[in-house]
């Protein structure tokens, strides 16, 4: 398969997942404390608040290793007790470990977070690292405990608008079933930043499809549709 086939071929699936799914308004943000998060269809790569930020910030946290369902539970415990705001987790006590138990791995994440919410804090807050290039801001994300390349750049995609794809393990499981590169996280990640052109919106909005796939169990439908 030739580069430019290679290309094609992701813009095809991109084109194919919007078609059978539609735009999936990610990342999902509390409009009301106590209740889930909101998803936005059609407001994808929107510039979102300060809190807003440090929420996704604290989602791409608690998704490790869990479903989002645990990660919505998580999220309306903390909402619903006034916990989600730097500076209160910076210095919570157990109360933060009991708010996110539904997310599993709840001391180690609680640790984590508390980590963060102090590194944002010493940064001089969300606002200050909007003003951060991409690059910088990534490698700072990833000098952070518990912050993966994928929980880096859901930050940088979604918290604040970059644009760059999240090469998570269903983009890697996806690829790979379509005969597409899928040796290493870069390589996918650079792979759609060739065949589609920079958006937060669009790169956010496929890797959130890619996902609804995968949650709907439609892998060899669309990979049949793409022969």
């Amino acid at each position: 398969m030739t580069t430019d086939n290679i290309r094609q071929k992701v813009v095809r699936l991109d084109r194919l997942l919007l078609d059978r799914y539609g735009r999936q308004g990610w990342w999902p943000t509390t409009r009301r404390k106590g209740e889930p998060p909101v998803y936005r269809p059609g407001e994808e790569g929107r510039t979102v608040s300060d809190p807003e930020a440090f929420e996704i910030m604290v989602g791409a946290i608690l998704t490790q290793n869990t479903a989002w369902t645990n990660v919505e539970k998580a999220m309306v415990s903390l909402t619903g007790a006034d916990l989600l705001d730097i500076g209160v987790i910076a210095r919570c006590d157990g109360r933060l470990e009991e708010a996110i138990r539904p997310s599993g791995y709840f001391n180690q994440k609680a640790a984590r977070l508390r980590g963060i919410a102090k590194q944002i804090h010493h940064a001089g807050g969300i606002r200050a690292l909007r003003d951060c290039p991409t690059a910088l801001l990534r490698d700072r994300l990833l000098s952070w405990k518990g912050v993966g390349p994928e929980t880096a750049d859901s930050v940088l995609c979604y918290a604040f608008a970059r644009p760059v794809f999240v090469a998570d393990r269903y983009t890697g499981r996806l690829f790979e079933r379509l005969g597409l590169p899928s040796g290493s996280y870069d390589v996918i990640q650079s792979l759609v930043h060739q065949a589609i052109a920079p958006s937060a919106a669009a790169y956010g909005d496929f890797h959130a499809r890619i996902v609804t796939l995968f949650k709907n169990r439609d892998l060899e439908p669309v990979a049949e549709a793409l022969v």
